[in-house]
Parts: structure tokens; sequence; C-alpha cells
């Protein structure tokens, strides 16, 4: 990996539990707080029995984060054509691109999915504090007070059930 990047782990090695820079996706996103990621952690059983219960396939429902590249990383990310510019580009995230804002990243932030809309703020946090402290800040923000992780549209923590500061339901996913 280029180290000018600032990225960490050995080529296809790179493990959330060890690397959370794999958590940070190249558009702006913190795949710490995606249900895809979370379903892969210990306490997901919840974030799979919605999927089911919405009638999702669970098949390949988890991933190990955007950059995790020898493990597993959800389709819609492994084919994003933002984390390809990025790679070929050698940008660790869109906001150190010259060409930022680009007309990827505008129509991505506004295809009306709410966990999308932020992305160029959350860029240019990125630029503005460095890799490690915004993803440390996003680690704090997807945490319920009782230390349980929770998704971008988790309204209620699955282990207090104390109300989340989510973006609330899915509009995206219809309930059969």
């Amino acid at each position: 990996m280029n180290r000018r990047l600032g990225l960490g782990g050995k080529g296809g090695e790179r493990d959330t539990m060890t690397d959370p820079e794999v958590l940070l996706g190249a558009c702006g996103l913190y795949c710490g707080a995606c249900y895809h990621y979370r379903a892969s952690l210990p306490e997901s059983e919840h974030l799979l029995a919605e999927a089911a219960r919405r009638g999702r396939s669970l098949e390949g429902f988890a991933c190990q984060g955007c950059r995790s590249q020898a493990r597993y990383v959800h389709p819609g990310c492994a084919q994003c054509e933002i984390r390809a510019c990025a790679q070929s580009r050698d940008a660790v995230h869109c906001g150190l691109c010259p060409a930022f804002p680009c007309r990827r990243l505008l129509a991505f932030k506004g295809d009306g999915r709410l966990h999308h809309r932020n992305v160029l703020a959350h860029l240019e946090a990125l630029a503005a504090q460095g890799i490690h402290a915004w993803l440390a800040e996003q680690a704090q923000r997807w945490t319920c007070r009782c230390g349980a992780g929770f998704s971008w549209y988790e309204e209620v923590c699955h282990r207090c059930g104390a109300p989340l500061d989510s973006y609330g339901p899915d509009s995206t996913v219809t309930v059969s």
C-alpha cells in the first residue's frame, strides 16, 4: 500500500480488529455504521433477523469494510465506481482528490439514501481532522451510551432499548 496515503496493513491482510482504517470508505462513509458491516459482528443477530424479515437475502449480507481487500466486501462497495476511482488515483478518500467534489460524488450524495447525504461534509472533516481522529469520532457517534454499536438505520438499541440518534427507517427498503 502507498504509505503516503497513511494506510496501514499489508496488502490484502487488513482486518477491522487490528486496522480500523478498513472502515473508512473512499466516498466519506463510515463503514462501521453500515448494517452490512455490523451484521458481521458478534451482536448482529438482530440485523440478520431484520434483513430476513424484510425479505433480503442473507447470502453475502455481512461485509468486512471497504478496504478489507482479502476479506469479504459487500458487492455494492466492491463494484463502486467512487472506490475504484480513488484507488486508481492513490487517494485514501475523495476529499484529498484535486477533482473534489466530482460529479460521481455529487450524484452519490443526492441519490436519496439518507446515509449518503453528508458525504461531502465527512470528506471535508476527514481532510481537516485526519483519518484517525475522524474514525474515532465516527466510532463514538455510532455507539450507544451502553456501549453497543449501531447502524445508520437502527432506531432503538438492541442491547439496552434506548432510542438512537440514527437516520431513522431506511426508506429505500420496503417491508413485506
